[in-house]
């Protein structure tokens, strides 16, 4: 058995396969920039774009340009919230000794694995953010405390990715965004609530079937064991260093600092705030969820979990270096989304849609189109307000159902993702590997979703 950190592939298990994935990680590698790059290009895109195809002249452009600009600050900063609020309660002490505890339940390779996928695929559909960081919190657990099982590390680190897979759940942007009232497309669409969209029957039923079979299938795609290739020592010692404590130990506190430290009012304010979720809960039900609901959520459990001011503020302190995309971003999304609505761009591309589809087949086809943008724009939120002014209204031509279009719109992000190293970067940087050590595992998933999810779209409206 390996421990090496070389994780590259033995000559016998070399194949078309896996010549294509070392062949795609590195023209990814080498031709494909940083996101903030290809918004810039949208931008110049979509600007030359409506010139070409709509009435408005150049300087008309520029002002819906900088119209569009400053229409999204509000989900800018909801979207903010969702990856902080998420990453405060994954890096919560009581979180991540409950990990601790379930990681040493199971006794062999096969259980281990299995455990950590099922229960990893869970948190991801409940919030993408907690199973994002849980799960990489719980695969550099395993590789430590299992060490010796013959789990293969590439292999453990991909498995905390590959439940993006399932992730069409109530924290995605888009289904979460119509449900908010006030939201940019609530002349269009009205308010729709997350029982229409999250919580249909077809939409749960595909997610069900991804969750039962995603882990059989990475369990199965996992290396025999002469080709494990196990955590290095170096790893294992950077992963079981303890965290940094810079004063606990001072004979005395000031005033100041004891404030700092004590749980006495997080207590009054969480309690409070958990008894209004509860309440909001009982009263409304889980359908009726939207993204301010869901942020203030995990803001008090945030707070509870955490205990005091100074471990709360401290978690969010780290969690914020997670949306600086989205800070800088957004504001020239909204301005692509300026353009193309302004301008009637919108309606024009609205009918090349209708033009090759029908109402049944409409949203897989916006699930395909979806998957190949998130190529160049890896945020389904952000994305969204690109796509929107434009499937949405076709969807409505054609008479398409708009739910179910909003969810093949988010199953194309989140497929597609697989093979697109943005959202991948955490998991990279927490194990110290490339993208081309998980896109073997990752491209079999995606493969797999393909597959379950184009069923989902166009077979099961069919059954019932």
């Amino acid at each position: 058995m390996l421990t090496s950190q070389d994780s590259s592939m033995p000559e016998n298990e070399k194949g078309i396969l896996a010549r294509f994935i070392a062949w795609f990680s590195y023209w990814s590698v080498r031709w494909i920039p940083d996101s903030m790059v290809f918004v810039i290009v949208l931008t110049i895109i979509a600007y030359l774009m409506a010139l070409s195809l709509t009435q408005h002249g150049p300087i008309q452009l520029v002002d819906d340009w900088v119209k569009g600009f400053w229409t999204l600050l509000t989900f800018a900063m909801q979207m903010c919230m969702l990856m902080i609020t998420a990453f405060a309660v994954a890096d919560s002490k009581p979180i991540k000794n409950a990990i601790r505890k379930l990681v040493d339940i199971p006794k062999t390779r096969n259980g281990t694995m299995l455990m950590f996928l099922y229960v990893s695929v869970i948190l991801w559909w409940a919030h993408w953010g907690i199973g994002l960081m849980l799960s990489i919190i719980m695969a550099r657990e395993i590789a430590v405390r299992k060490r010796g099982l013959g789990i293969h590390y590439p292999g453990l680190c991909a498995m905390s990715y590959v439940g993006i897979l399932v992730c069409n759940g109530p924290s995605q942007a888009a289904q979460l965004l119509v449900a908010t009232p006030g939201h940019f497309l609530e002349k269009v669409t009205g308010v729709i609530p997350l029982t229409d969209t999250i919580f249909e029957p077809h939409l749960l039923l595909t997610v069900l079937i991804l969750v039962i079979t995603l882990p059989l299938i990475m369990l199965a795609a996992l290396p025999r064991k002469e080709h494990v290739v196990e955590v290095s020592d170096e790893m294992v010692q950077l992963f079981t260093a303890g965290e940094s404590v810079v004063d606990e130990h001072k004979e005395e506190f000031t005033p100041a600092e004891k404030w700092d430290r004590s749980p006495v009012l997080v207590l009054i304010i969480g309690l409070v705030g958990f008894a209004w979720v509860l309440n909001f809960i009982w009263t409304k039900g889980i359908g009726k969820l939207d993204l301010n609901t869901l942020n203030f959520t995990f803001f008090i459990l945030g707070l509870l979990l955490h205990r005091t001011p100074r471990s709360f503020v401290g978690s969010v302190q780290r969690g914020t270096s997670t949306v600086y995309g989205v800070i800088i971003q957004f504001p020239l999304y909204a301005g692509i989304f300026g353009m193309i609505s302004f301008s009637g761009l919108a309606e024009i591309i609205a009918k090349w849609f209708v033009a090759i589809s029908t109402a049944h087949t409409f949203p897989w086809i916006v699930y395909i189109y979806s998957g190949i943008l998130d190529m160049f724009v890896p945020s389904a939120g952000s994305k969204f307000v690109i796509e929107a002014p434009y499937i949405i209204p076709a969807a409505k031509e054609l008479g398409a159902n708009v739910p179910y279009v909003i969810n093949a719109y988010t199953f194309g992000s989140i497929c597609f993702n697989l093979i697109q190293p943005f959202w991948a970067l955490p998991v990279m940087g927490a194990f110290k590997l490339g993208f081309q050590e998980i896109l073997p595992y990752s491209f079999v998933a995606c493969i797999w979703g393909f597959i379950v999810i184009s069923f989902g779209l166009l077979v099961l409206p069919l059954l019932f």
